[in-house]
């Protein structure tokens, strides 16, 4: 199927007629990026990483810092040439198309739901804690998990209305929130850095540097690279912040300097300035996290990294309280603090992707409305927000963590891909407020390191990827039944357009497709489709394709209609009296797209197409772009015709193997004989002293008897199947040779099989290749080959 888009940039207003609000500046995004980035990772994921790597954390801070930046350029670039909300969706969309996008958008919209699901999970943490431990607040039977979800789910309330009441609201909630943990960070690394200096055995401290190796550090990376997010964040906002393709590109590189300074000078800290005191020892082996801990037992005689990661989210909030007064409640506060400000932005973006699905009809309308007041898109702000608070609800917040980092990496993952394919097709079409150096390194190095952190992630948390995979093929689940249908209903609309129509009254529940191009072939070819629509109860629907320019609208296509009508018309004489035959002239873009998108308007069984008999010599295309694009993506069963000889068929040769494509041979050279009162040859083609298919043969051959039709077998050994064909129907003077596809490798350049399509070139007489539909495999093979790049002139 086709998934080509609107032109760049274009995207549809609400029915309301509201669009969002410009008024972010520079500083509102970047505290946005911030706010998340910060958050409450440092706060909840800094001890649960020290547990992992040790001292090593501060390297493995480093080390994401490092790589992001590879992403960071991407997104830099990719934000500022498309200002509009969706983010990496919006990038794979336009890169591989509507419907590999889909995945994209799927993973996205989760993503930053669970990242906001860890964000108030947290929160709920911090004030559970706080509330029994500090102020000893009955709890009314209520245990700590039990309090720490009720907290979060509150919070996830708050903050949706928040998001719904609008953007300039959002960030400055947003603004005051993240100043002040900046200003609590900020502190609490002054006064770490003034104990570090103060003292005379630091370096011990970081000894060993790597005690898990550096496979620790692997796993701190990847649990932590959701703190390094934000700039996802960031290019949601491109139609709500004012010069989006100056600011965006200064609001990532800005946000993720502040944001990696502050991660290593943390790590710094907490390693550095922290003493493995008696009392840490002792809150360390009396609390459980509530979120659940990496380090289930200490040793009889930790070391500082061990106990910080025993303690989970707790870790830095327990170590603070060496450094500051009140330290422990400061950080406490702080990060409830930072993660309402986390669940702010997710809860932000997250609609944002919400509502670019549903923009784009991939998810249900009501997803893309614009409140008329408030300016933003309530619904999916208000269904984001439930999600948040299920996921909350459902998961630990360990589990959560690593669920969310994964899905990242497998979308950045995407939008590197993305911007290569767009820099190579597009880049000259584009305006870009910034442009990444080095290109295609830059997104080759950040698609190379996120394959790697996400395949290492699997020895930290393979329910993180269990979580993962769950929701890829629900995804696949939910676009196969729901979405799919209303991409293709979409594309229809705006790429096709049927401006001439005739119909019989009588109507069959079996339809074949037949697009006439040229008089000359309209004999042949409804011949066989008539032939096939008799057998099956069936009725034929003919349609010229008259193509108009991309720049021309299609409801002013008329004037590039000439002869076709009367073409159609003349054609009709060649139709027998019982089988209804209908007539369309078409307007579309291309010949392939459109033809696809009548079969699937019209819920077609058979799209019967003709063939000059030449294969190309090219790697581009194989029968043709007409006939490449239409087999490569079928909407329903496909059959070629190579329309050589004006003489009936009267002796039918067909290659016989146990695939379904070969009984569909059958069954079309069945209708073939049943029409024309031909007699039927089957063949099977075996290895040499491996022919074990006698018994098939046989029961083939007594179910086309018993369907009327002279037929005779035959069984021969050989090592080129193609040859062997080709000599038995020179022996046997056969006419006419329908052939099943065979089956061929994803990513091959054949369409029916090589065997077919040698058969069909070589052979002189009438060759007709059919393929049954296979709606999971068409599919797949599509997304492979739009990954590797292949497009064809009309799609």
């Amino acid at each position: 199927m086709s998934d080509s888009d609107p032109p760049f940039g274009e995207v549809d207003i609400s029915s309301e007629g509201a669009d969002f609000a410009r008024e972010l500046s520079l500083f509102d995004i970047m505290v946005i990026g911030i706010g998340a980035m910060i958050g409450g990772s440092i706060f909840v994921l800094t001890g649960l990483a020290a547990g992992e790597s040790g001292p090593a954390l501060v390297l493995a801070f480093a080390l994401n810092g490092f790589i992001t930046i590879f992403t960071g350029m991407v997104y830099a670039e990719l934000g500022s040439a498309f200002p509009e909300p969706g983010g990496g969706y919006l990038w794979v969309r336009e890169a591989l198309g509507r419907s590999q996008a889909f995945i994209s958008g799927w993973m996205s919209w989760f993503a930053h739901a669970v990242a906001g699901s860890l964000y108030i999970l947290s929160f709920g943490s911090f004030v559970t804690l706080i509330l029994t431990e500090y102020f000893a607040v009955p709890t009314f039977g209520l245990s700590p998990v039990d309090l720490q979800k009720l907290f979060a789910v509150v919070a996830a309330a708050v903050f949706t209305y928040v998001n719904y009441r609008g953007a300039k609201e959002t960030s400055r909630a947003e603004n005051v929130v993240t100043i002040l943990q900046l200003f609590i960070l900020a502190v609490l690394i002054v006064t770490g850095l003034w104990t570090i200096a103060g003292q005379s055995n630091t370096a011990v401290r970081f000894e060993p540097f790597f005690p898990n190796g550096f496979g620790g550090v692997f796993l701190a990376m990847g649990l932590t690279f959701i703190a390094f997010e934000g700039y996802e964040i960031i290019v949601q906002s491109g139609r709500e912040v004012v010069n989006p393709r100056e600011n965006i590109p200064k609001a990532v590189f800005y946000s993720m300097f502040v944001v990696v300074t502050i991660y290593i000078l943390v790590g710094v800290v907490l390693l550095g300035a922290v003493n493995l005191s008696p009392a840490l020892l002792e809150t360390a082996r009396q609390t459980d996290s509530i979120g659940g801990s990496t380090v289930t037992d200490l040793p009889a005689n930790p070391a500082l990294w061990q106990v910080l990661g025993h303690l989970g989210e707790f870790g830095l909030a327990q170590a603070a309280g060496q450094l500051l007064p009140y330290g422990t409640l400061v950080v406490l506060l702080t990060g409830i603090l930072s993660a309402l400000a986390a669940l702010n932005a997710t809860t932000f973006s997250s609609s944002r992707v919400g509502y670019a699905l549903g923009n784009d009809r991939v998810f249900p309308d009501p997803f893309s409305r614009i409140h008329p007041d408030h300016q933003t898109p309530h619904i999916s702000v208000l269904l984001s927000g439930t999600l948040i608070a299920v996921m909350a609800v459902s998961l630990p917040l360990s589990q959560v963590a690593a669920a969310t980092d994964l899905m990242f990496l497998l979308l950045f993952l995407q939008v590197n891909y993305s911007m290569i394919r767009l820099r190579r097709e597009h880049g000259d079409s584009l305006e870009y407020g910034y442009i990444s150096p080095f290109f295609p390194y830059v997104p080759i190095v950040g698609i190379l390191t996120k394959l790697f952190l996400a395949v290492y992630f699997f020895n930290y948390s393979p329910l993180a990827w269990y979580i993962a995979l769950g929701w890829i093929f629900t995804g696949f689940g939910v676009f196969f039944v729901y979405s799919r249908g209303r991409i293709r209903r979409t594309e229809i609309r705006r790429e096709t357009r049927i401006v001439s129509e005739e119909r019989r009254p009588t109507e069959r529940p079996y339809q074949i497709l037949v697009p006439i191009a040229n008089p000359s072939s309209a004999k042949p070819l409804i011949e066989l489709a008539s032939a096939i629509a008799r057998r099956n109860d069936g009725e034929v629907l003919l349609t010229n394709i008259v193509t108009i320019p991309v720049q021309t609208p299609l409801e002013d296509g008329l004037r590039f209609v000439e002869n076709e009508p009367q073409m159609l018309e003349d054609a009709m004489q060649y139709a027998p009296e019982d089988v209804p035959i209908h007539r369309t002239v078409t307007l579309g873009r291309g010949v392939g797209r459109s033809i696809t998108n009548i079969a699937y308007q019209r819920d077609s069984d058979l799209v019967l197409l003709g063939w000059r008999g030449r294969r190309r010599r090219s790697s581009e295309f194989v029968l043709g772009s007409t006939i490449d694009s239409v087999v490569e993506n079928p909407p329903c069963d496909i059959a070629v015709a190579k329309l050589a000889p004006t003489t009936k068929p009267r002796r039918i040769l067909v290659p016989v193997t146990r695939s379904t494509h070969a009984q569909f041979a059958i069954d079309t050279a069945l209708s073939l004989a049943q029409f024309w009162d031909a007699s039927i040859r089957l063949i099977h083609v075996s290895e040499p002293n491996g022919n074990d298919f006698e018994e098939e043969l046989a029961n083939r051959q007594e179910a086309v008897t018993a369907e009327g039709v002279t037929v005779s077998t035959v069984s021969v050994s050989g090592t080129d199947v193609a040859a062997s064909i080709l000599a038995d129907a020179a022996e046997t003077d056969v006419d006419t040779v329908v052939m099943g596809a065979a089956r061929e490798g994803i990513l091959r350049r054949v369409l029916f099989g090589d065997i077919p399509e040698r058969v069909g070139e070589t052979f002189g007489g009438r060759v007709v290749m059919v393929k049954k539909h296979s709606p999971v495999r068409s599919l797949f093979r599509g997304w492979i080959q739009k990954w590797l790049g292949r497009r064809y002139p009309d799609e």
